[in-house]
């Protein structure tokens, strides 16, 4: 009997906490998540499923231009520090000479190999994280009764979203060109670390005596020295190796250095994005 006043009191305050908690916005709630990866999955869901017949306003249009905003730009900032783990693997997996690999080495490259693949299925989500958000952006702009925007908020979204699609754009080709570089790495590092060191093989000057060389006479030494005999030489190719060199194999150290250039590029891009961002949401905040 003493218990019924207290359960009373939670049953009638229980509405008020889910009101509190479905009026919080969605940024903070993406924010405030364990698992910001979860997070992104069931926000974008939700909004899927609100898709449909969607009466917009002010308010409801601007709260979830910001909120798709924030989860494209989300996914790259768990891209971008899932780079900076990746660079760390790669450097402990980087060869020392002609040293065979390591069973540290080995297993940095496992891990290497692991979050290359979450890198790219973050690149991957946030186009299609984009691909809704544009949806989203065009359907605000479309005529009819359960649309309540003006001109004038219809144009300030517009404008916002143009500002997104651009930052997206660029943040995406840098990314893509981290995947790549750190694709061609990822390969030759497996190449190393699986190549088997070479065995010795004996040499024939070590089972039979190499055969005495002849002094050379002077007619050699003159039909050497004549331009004819120069001449041909080289057609033969034997002598003449210009034209048998072949373009130089990257290096690991020139792939891993092309890997972190391109990598600075995505933390400048990215830095950008976020800045965009941010002078998005004062802008559409300033609106009445």
């Amino acid at each position: 009997m003493m218990h019924r006043p207290l359960a009373a009191l939670l049953v009638a305050g229980f509405p008020a906490l889910l009101g509190a908690l479905k009026t919080k916005p969605a940024v903070d709630l993406l924010e405030e998540s364990a698992n910001p990866a979860q997070a992104l999955d069931l926000l974008e869901e939700n909004f899927l499923k609100k898709k449909e017949n969607k009466k917009w306003n002010w308010k409801e249009a601007s709260e979830e231009s910001k909120t798709e905003w924030a989860i494209v730009l989300k996914r790259y900032v768990l891209a971008d520090m899932t780079v900076y783990e990746l660079s760390r693997k790669f450097g402990e997996a980087l060869p020392t000479g002609s040293v065979p690999a390591t069973a540290d080495q080995r297993d940095s490259l496992e891990m290497a190999d692991k979050k290359l693949a979450r890198f790219r299925s973050s690149l991957e989500r946030a186009v299609l994280d984009q691909n809704t958000s544009d949806a989203t952006a065009g359907d605000m702009q479309k005529a009819r009764k359960t649309n309540l925007l003006t001109t004038h908020e219809k144009r300030i979204l517009a404008q916002e979203h143009k500002r997104e699609q651009y930052g997206f754009f660029a943040v995406q080709a840098s990314a893509q060109d981290v995947l790549e570089k750190a694709t061609e790495l990822l390969q030759a590092l497996e190449d190393f670390a699986h190549a088997q060191p070479p065995k010795a093989q004996p040499s024939w000057s070590s089972i039979v005596e190499a055969p005495p060389t002849p002094k050379p006479t002077y007619l050699s030494m003159l039909n050497m020295s004549s331009p004819n005999a120069t001449q041909a030489v080289n057609s033969t190719g034997h002598k003449n190796t210009t034209h048998n060199t072949t373009s130089a194999k990257p290096t690991i150290t020139s792939l891993y250095d092309k890997f972190e250039e391109v990598s600075k590029t995505l933390h400048t891009d990215l830095g950008n994005f976020e800045s965009m961002q941010s002078k998005a949401i004062t802008s559409l905040l300033a609106m009445p």
